[in-house]
């Protein structure tokens, strides 16, 4: 790890949904200052108020499965 990533700390997340494993790293710092939540929630803003134009509704549920 370099000096710029010594406060982070590595997880690796494996899931399965139906026939695909999902692996994922998810990266923690020591020193942020910002919650999961707040970092969330500030992304959906950010990806509506850039996209807002491009998000619809969906017409029919999109499951893998039938209800």
């Amino acid at each position: 790890m370099n000096e710029k990533n010594n406060n982070l700390k590595e997880n690796v997340i494996t899931r399965r949904i139906g026939s695909t494993t999902y692996k994922l790293k998810v990266f923690f710092s020591e020193t942020a200052k910002e919650t999961m939540e707040d970092k969330i929630l500030r992304m959906i803003k950010n990806e509506v108020s850039t996209n807002g134009e491009k998000c619809g509704i969906i017409e029919s549920p999109q499951m893998s499965r039938p209800a």
